[in-house]
């Protein structure tokens, strides 16, 4: 087993630990059959770039964290777009006005 496949799956089994959830229901979101996860996770496989991304969102977490535990504490791409939803809201609201005054 490779070590830092070895490290991805130990931080994604913690997270779904922490969030009171299954390995069948981060599949499932992920869109990767559950036989498939479970396989990667015993043969110790990292998954592809974009599965780990689902995995990651899934868990409302970074793929970075679960590749190396780094970052955890950073902030969760939710949180993320929530900071940056005031700006774009104001970015619709100029683009209206300026739509309006084409009219």
């Amino acid at each position: 087993m490779d070590d830092e496949a070895s490290i991805f799956w130990e931080n994604v089994k913690k997270e779904i630990k922490s969030q009171n959830t299954t390995q069948e229901w981060v599949a499932q979101h992920s869109g990767i059959s559950f036989n498939t996860f479970q396989g990667w996770i015993s043969k110790g496989i990292y998954p592809r770039v974009n599965e780990a991304i689902r995995i990651a969102v899934s868990l409302n977490t970074s793929v970075e964290y679960l590749a190396n535990g780094a970052v955890k504490n950073s902030k969760k791409p939710i949180e993320i777009i929530c900071l940056h939803l005031p700006k774009i809201q104001e970015h619709l609201e100029s683009i209206k006005e300026a739509v309006k005054k084409l009219q």
